[in-house]
C-alpha cells in the first residue's frame, strides 16, 4: 500500500502562475493546500478514480434488478432472428 503524502503548501498566487506545475503534481497523485497569506484555504487533491467494482457493492446493485426469464428473452429472439440456410449464391448465376 502507498503511504499516504503529505500535502504541499502553494499560494494562491503560486497556483495561478504555475497552474500546469500544480496540474502535473495532481496527475501524479500529489495533494496541495492552497494558502492565502500564508493561511489554508482549500486542499486540493486527484480524484480517486476505482478500476474495479467491490463484489459486495456489485451484488447489492444487481439484487434489485429485476429476474430475466429466458424462455421470453429466446422467444422474442426467435421473432427476430432468421436462422434458416440458405445458398447465398443462389441467383448469382456462379
Amino acid at each position: 500500500m502507498k503511504p499516504t503524502m503529505r500535502a504541499t503548501e502553494v499560494s494562491v498566487r503560486q497556483f495561478v502562475n504555475d497552474s500546469g506545475s500544480v496540474t502535473r503534481g495532481l496527475r501524479e497523485g500529489k495533494r496541495y493546500i492552497l494558502t492565502i497569506n500564508g493561511e489554508p484555504l482549500a486542499e486540493v487533491k486527484p480524484i480517486r478514480r476505482r478500476r474495479f467494482v467491490p463484489t459486495a457493492e456489485a451484488q447489492a446493485i444487481f439484487a434489485t434488478a429485476p429476474a430475466i426469464d429466458w424462455a421470453d428473452v429466446r422467444a422474442e429472439w426467435d421473432d427476430v432472428i432468421d436462422d434458416s440456410l440458405r445458398d447465398p449464391f443462389e441467383g448469382t448465376g456462379l
